[in-house]
């Protein structure tokens, strides 16, 4: 049994807002629905870079109510065979192109089903080669959150999605900066257990928020994504660090 849909649409994608393409994608789901609720989760995904677009769609699990549709477009290998995905998890709906970008949601899942978007079947027209977010995932997003179509009949269930985790597998690291420069890694607050976070060859003593320390101290904290982070109080860690993302994370014996 699938989730209801909750009539939400969220928009994540590397478009950024100098160009008319987010408009345009808002548009096409208008037109194919008027009914969904649109919020833009992020649209500053760095160009064509997979691993952060997946880190901003990881973000959204647990934020949004049952059956809301999270659409991702972050998609270098538009165009050609890759296959674009209908995957439900964590009581949610994710739409993606097969490239790794749903895999950390997928990942950190209990039970995640992913569909290849059956096209013919959905009767869906491509107009250009160029923009499956318009053309595609935009209708089908405004067709499962009006109850339409159900996630069953996005197309094929298959056991081969790219399920890639660009978030959390492989070594403790930084995984993103914010605006502010926070560098927030892959480390969950659960295995700090009275450690110390080693950054850029500084040891940081843990702290529950920034004001905890004196004005341009560093310092490690739990973020609002449950996730390890760094700062410097009133600063820009990044820059005062040094760090960017990728940086290796690790913890050390207070």
């Amino acid at each position: 049994m699938y989730t209801r849909p909750s009539g939400i649409v969220t928009l994540t994608t590397d478009f950024g807002f100098r160009d008319p393409y987010v408009g345009i994608l808002k548009g096409a789901l208008i037109k194919a629905s008027d009914k969904p609720r649109v919020i833009d989760l992020c649209h500053n995904v760095a160009a064509q870079d997979i691993a952060m677009g997946a880190f901003m769609l990881w973000t959204a699990i647990d934020r949004f109510p049952p059956g809301t549709v999270h659409v991702g477009v972050v998609d270098p290998g538009v165009g050609t065979e890759r296959r674009l995905l209908a995957v439900t998890a964590h009581g949610q709906y994710w739409l993606v192109p097969d490239n790794g970008l749903c895999g950390a949601v997928m990942a950190s899942a209990k039970t995640a089903e992913a569909r290849v978007i059956d096209t013919e079947h959905l009767r869906i027209r491509r107009t250009s080669q160029t923009f499956d977010g318009r053309d595609v995932l935009a209708p089908v997003a405004a067709w499962l959150a009006s109850g339409h179509y159900g996630f069953s009949a996005m197309g094929p269930r298959i056991e081969d999605a790219d399920g890639t985790d660009f978030v959390f597998a492989g070594d403790s690291r930084v995984v993103h900066v914010d605006t502010y420069g926070n560098l927030i890694t892959n480390l969950r607050g659960s295995e700090l257990a009275n450690q110390q976070v080693v950054c850029g060859g500084q040891t940081l003593p843990v702290h529950r928020t920034y004001g905890e320390v004196a004005p341009g101290e560093p310092l490690a904290y739990i973020g609002s994504f449950g996730l390890v982070e760094v700062a410097v109080a009133n600063g820009n860690a990044s820059e005062r660090l040094g760090i960017q993302r990728g940086a290796p994370i690790a913890l050390s014996r207070s």
